[in-house]
């Protein structure tokens, strides 16, 4: 059955009209529902009707974390197109081979990252950038003064308001689909337990906003039933420390890598902070140690871990943070309720309880495929293959034993090692390569680069980090180097990362 879709700016400019929408911290500038609406509005004719956009156009965003970057989703969402935010820590090269993959008809940007978006845009050949920075910007014209475009009585479920790039095992970058159906169940699913359909809900957003993370996890979700999000252009973990501990700002909800917890709570701000309002504070993207649960636990606040990802919604489980001591464990929850899981072995059938294989979801949250790649691919009879592998509890419980990709996660974001090793083989001083994620206590992995040199050559790390740069996210660069005679290598010849990770101290990916 399908049925109609709300504008929810609209709904709630008619129902809750002075009330705060979008804070943007860093500026202070804020927009209640009825501001709010008349933007959204405006900006929604003005791509339609001054710029010659049609429905299913898509529209490349390179900026900072801004309020506007909500108002354009919006935009986008009533005029049938799609916004698609990009990671402005990627190198050129790297965005004008995303946006080739999804043609952008317009690039949007701000004052930070201007050049670089004019760099992108002459490469991957979009006919039109223009930025949202000052009072006279074209983006400020536009949402003033553009012919306002009224909201639909129903939007469809399957208009695809959102394209989020993610890596793949194959470290090229894939463009995940977010339907208007994705974002609406994804809030149904936070909804049943992270209380952000509650009055007074109000999500602080540090993430940047071209991750999953940051627009899906909580911003869209507290904004569909009405809350409030405050946005920050970048994470300073001494701002966001002050900030949701300030009783009068009343922040309820958080979601944050590892890391940013760990950062927060370094900082002398942490120690006076004061977190009682806290409703839900989110961990996701690697586990949290034990002390740093018992530092928020004594201040009133227990994490809810979560496991998902881009294509999912994100949401595919939730802990509840009453069970402690399964967080302790390292569960990362039971299933949230709007979706399907199985848990399959290499013969394509259900392991028993116990017993890990590889999560296979399904759900009206879950992605309907990536643009400009076969959903055989990724897809078998409906069910999303995510290449991680958990086991399940007899209680419903869900652990994260394993990565059937190639990939670590470092600071939060995944790095593809095929990625790294394409790169670093180029290096004119290196025979052979192969890139491991590695423990570190500050990111949770990094890359440790494993390198047989040529004959008579020298590889030092800082070498090859200076052979990346410009070409390569520093992220995604290694940080740590060893250099041996010979990889190993299975009885096919592949190399052997199992036999690295032994030898190395890897991280638990296969």
């Amino acid at each position: 059955m399908t049925f109609p879709y709300p504008d929810w700016v609209a709904h709630h400019a008619r129902n809750r009209p002075d009330d705060i929408a979008l804070h943007g911290l860093d500026d202070g500038e804020t927009r209640s529902w009825a501001a709010l609406e008349q933007r959204v509005a405006r900006l929604a004719g003005a791509l339609v009707g001054e710029f010659g956009l049609r429905p299913g156009d898509r529209i490349a965003v390179l900026a900072d974390g801004s309020i506007r970057v909500l108002e354009l989703q919006f935009a986008c969402l009533r005029a049938g197109l799609s916004m698609v935010p990009l990671n402005f820590r990627l190198t050129v090269g790297e965005l004008a081979a995303m946006c080739r993959t999804v043609a952008p008809a317009l690039m949007i940007t701000d004052s930070v990252w201007k050049d670089t978006a004019a760099s992108v845009a002459l490469a991957a050949g979009i006919a039109r950038t223009i930025d949202w920075d000052g009072p006279i910007s074209v983006f400020e014209t536009l949402a003033t003064d553009a012919a306002p475009m009224a909201a639909r009585a129903g939007m469809r479920g399957d208009e695809m308001p959102l394209i989020l790039f993610t890596s793949g095992s194959t470290g090229a970058p894939k463009a995940a689909t977010c339907t208007l159906e994705a974002i609406v169940w994804q809030a149904f699913n936070q909804a049943a337990g992270s209380r952000v359909a509650e009055v007074g809900a109000h999500v602080f957003v540090p993430l940047p906003l071209f991750h999953a993370g940051g627009l899906n996890s909580l911003t869209n979700p507290v904004l569909f039933f009405g809350g409030k999000a405050t946005i920050s252009a970048r994470f300073d973990p001494r701002v966001a420390a002050r900030f949701i501990g300030d009783p009068a700002a009343a922040v309820t909800h958080l979601a944050l890598v590892p890391l940013m917890y760990e950062l927060i709570a370094a900082t002398p701000e942490f120690e006076a902070a004061d977190l009682r309002a806290m409703r839900t504070a989110i961990v996701a993207g690697g586990r949290m140690s034990a002390d740093l649960q018992l530092r928020y636990l004594a201040r009133g606040v227990a994490f809810s871990p979560q496991y998902g990802g881009t294509e999912t919604g994100p949401s595919v489980t939730a802990l509840d943070p009453v069970h402690v001591e399964k967080a302790r464990q390292g569960s990362c929850g039971t299933k949230v309720m709007h979706v399907q899981i199985r848990l399959v072995g290499e013969d394509g059938c259900d392991v028993p309880t116990g017993v890990p294989g590889e999560i296979w979801v399904k759900g009206p949250a879950i992605t309907r495929g990536y643009i400009g790649r076969s959903s055989q691919q990724d897809f078998v009879d409906g069910w999303f293959r995510t290449g991680d592998v958990a086991r399940v509890d007899e209680a419903g419980y869900y652990f994260i034993v394993d990565r059937l990709k190639d990939m670590y996660k470092s600071g939060g974001e995944n790095v593809s090692s095929a990625e790294v090793e394409q790169m670093l083989v180029a290096h004119p001083d290196v025979r052979d390569v192969a890139v491991i994620g590695v423990h570190d206590d500050k990111w949770g992995e990094v890359g440790l680069a494993v390198v047989v040199p040529r004959d008579g050559a020298t590889v030092t790390l800082e070498s090859l980090r200076a052979f990346c740069d410009g070409r390569l996210a520093r992220f995604k660069q290694p940080r740590r180097l060893e250099v041996v005679a010979d990889l190993p290598r299975n009885v096919t010849g592949k190399i052997s990362k199992q036999a690295l990770r032994r030898q190395f101290h890897g991280t638990a990916t296969a």
